[in-house]
């Protein structure tokens, strides 16, 4: 199965997997589920990365993620040393194209 393991830095460290759907972000594949989800899921207030309200580690299967973009890695503010150790903004995470 093509999944990551998550943890929300920001919602008492709950662990999360995640199921590969092309075209959403961690954040909307998360939160999908849930009827209040910055409560019970990621939290989260602006989606674009700049409050980094919704900061991720990944604990599992980071290879499945594709490359984080420019704007995330600006976000993160630690860039690639926050990067190298497994964190993630969930609303500008996605997916690579899988092929199956």
């Amino acid at each position: 199965m093509n999944t990551i393991t998550i943890q929300a830095v920001h919602n008492s460290d709950k662990m999360f997997t995640v199921v590969y759907q092309p075209g959403m972000t961690v954040l909307q594949i998360v939160n999908e589920s849930f009827t209040e989800p910055k409560k019970e899921g990621i939290p989260f207030l602006c989606t674009k990365g700049a409050c980094r309200s919704c900061t991720i580690k990944i604990v599992e299967n980071a290879e499945l993620l594709a490359e984080p973009t420019k704007n995330e890695q600006r976000a993160l503010a630690v860039g690639r040393t926050a990067m190298s150790l497994g964190y993630r903004l969930a609303c500008l995470c996605y997916f690579k194209k899988l092929e199956f």
